[in-house]
């Protein structure tokens, strides 16, 4: 298995860089864990089809162009799932459940392609696509405990990859303000871990320091990320000084 060290050393940097690009996230990826390919989708849905905004990907350049030289229909049982769940979607499971893509999916196997990996729904407004496609060289027997170990890592660096992509268009969008619930107050543990990590502590010494292990320290963090409505622990600090609502040591 991945060793854990990898995950948190490539959750670090996508928590205090705003944007790592996809050819670092994608090289990132593929060193940190058992990955062959990866593809970054993010698409408006139209009647006609769809109208892409973003496409990235490591496979052969031939195979992506096949794939999007031909109408959707071949496998529109799994965009259907990819659009309609907000579930991860397993190949394996895909390929079982909807018999009508085996001849696509066997088309893309003569290239030497490995139909063995999960696609991650991202969030995206209404009748738009995005997800992230994870493919891997393991053999199919070995993969179901594999991703299983790691489905959940997978999905949160995606969704972080994601959210620098989206908050970079909106980089010179002005700032609206909206009306309505207040979020979530952070817990006494949120604004601790907050104020040390505003004094410049990592990780490691804010646990150490609290008496608390780093994965809590990260849970934490996260916590706190969410209600403040960011996604870096930069933009959470930032935040929280702002409305004074951390100590200070």
């Amino acid at each position: 298995m991945t060793d854990q060290r990898a995950y948190f050393d490539l959750l670090d940097v996508m928590e205090s860089e705003q944007r790592v690009g996809y050819k670092r996230f994608f090289s990132l990826m593929r060193k940190s864990f058992d990955i062959a390919n990866m593809l970054y989708l993010d698409a408006d849905l139209t009647p006609s089809g769809m109208k892409i905004h973003r496409l990235h990907c490591t496979a052969p350049e031939q195979i992506i162009n096949d794939w999007l030289s031909r109408d959707f229909s071949h496998i529109a049982p799994v965009l259907n799932a990819l659009t309609n769940s907000v579930r991860p979607v397993d190949w394996l499971t895909a390929r079982k459940l909807n018999p009508q893509v085996e001849p696509h999916l066997s088309a893309v196997e003569r290239r030497g392609v490995n139909i063995v990996g999960v696609t991650l729904p991202l969030v995206t407004p209404m009748r738009r696509l995005a997800f992230l496609a994870i493919q891997s060289a393991m053999p199919a027997a070995d993969w179901p405990l594999y991703c299983r170990s790691h489905l959940r890592d997978f999905q949160h660096l995606a969704n972080l990859f994601h959210a620098g992509e989206i908050e970079n268009d909106a980089h010179h969008s002005p700032i609206i303000e909206l009306s309505g619930d207040l979020p979530a107050a952070l817990t006494n543990r949120e604004t601790e871990v907050l104020g040390w990590a505003a004094a410049g502590k990592s990780y490691w010494e804010i646990a150490r320091i609290l008496g608390i292990s780093e994965r809590t320290v990260r849970f934490f963090m996260t916590n706190a990320r969410r209600k403040l409505n960011v996604v870096s622990n930069a933009q959470a600090v930032a935040q929280a000084v702002r409305q004074d609502l951390i100590p200070t040591f």
